[in-house]
């Protein structure tokens, strides 16, 4: 029989979270019946630190042999549909570091352990443009882009135009309407506005827009900062390509087109 009494709920807890050989194993045999043999060479673990964990574990009641191999009892698939979020929660933390501080308020709603693969592009001694460089390389290489933002910069407007005009980009946009104002101080950056009004592929969103991202492909970019007077200061910019992440910014950026309007040539100067 298991013993069912052995530690305090913190006890047990901790007993898994000190050692990733525990947590591996236990997670293998719970995704499938597995032979001690099976798990010694998928887990590459040496044969007597996989057969103490199997031991500790039938021990608690968490696995049990079969004539198949080891599988998870209830209690074990209980324990891991609670444990393993938290895991990949605190991953996500780990990876983001001190970029967590830095998402956008539309991308906290966004369950942090889809973040744990994300990657973050910051400024560097050696290049302060990191990100824009970054962000611009991506842009050029996709074959479909949907931007939600409150701003525009000029190099990236000029790419998406390209492909636009190239037609080998299959390009939407929605923009913020104050950045309106920006083309009539700025008119001769109004020039790529046109094609787009003329395209019928630009929205503009008459209230403020809390982020700025590009969805390109299967993957998301999240530009990365705090505002201040000036608007937003830019520190990073993070991409994921984690399907949770893509088609949350997909939703999000088709909540905001369905509230914008389309984007007219009597709306630019000149016109």
């Amino acid at each position: 029989m298991p013993n069912c009494d052995m530690d305090a709920p913190l006890d047990a807890i901790a007993f898994l979270a000190r050692s990733e050989n525990r947590v591996r194993v236990l997670r293998t045999v719970a995704a499938e019946t597995r032979t001690r043999q099976e798990l010694r060479e998928g887990l590459r673990v040496s044969r007597t630190t996989l057969g103490r964990v199997l031991n500790e574990f039938e021990d608690r009641g968490w696995v049990e042999r079969t004539g198949e191999g080891y599988t998870t009892t209830p209690a074990a698939d209980a324990i891991l549909e609670a444990f393993v979020p938290l895991l990949e929660t605190v991953e996500g933390i780990q990876n983001l570091g001190e970029a967590v501080e830095w998402l956008p308020p539309p991308a906290r709603s966004v369950d942090l352990r889809h973040f744990r693969d994300a990657t973050v592009t910051t400024p560097t001694p050696d290049n302060p443009a990191a990100p824009f460089d970054r962000g611009l390389e991506l842009i050029r290489d996709a074959g479909r882009y949907r931007g939600l933002t409150s701003t525009a910069i000029p190099s990236y407007v000029q790419v998406l135009r390209e492909g636009l005009v190239r037609d080998d980009l299959d390009f939407e946009g929605v923009i913020e309407g104050g950045f309106l104002e920006t083309l009539r101080t700025e008119p001769e950056r109004a020039d790529p506005w046109y094609d787009f009004a003329d395209t019928e592929t630009a929205w503009v969103h008459h209230r403020p827009v809390p982020i700025n991202m590009h969805v390109l492909d299967d993957l998301a970019l999240l530009w990365l900062g705090e505002h201040d007077e000036e608007g937003l200061a830019v520190y990073g910019l993070l991409e994921s390509d984690d399907p949770a992440v893509v088609s949350w910014a997909e939703s999000l950026y088709e909540e905001y087109r369905t509230e914008s309007e389309l984007l007219d040539r009597s709306m630019l100067p000149g016109q």
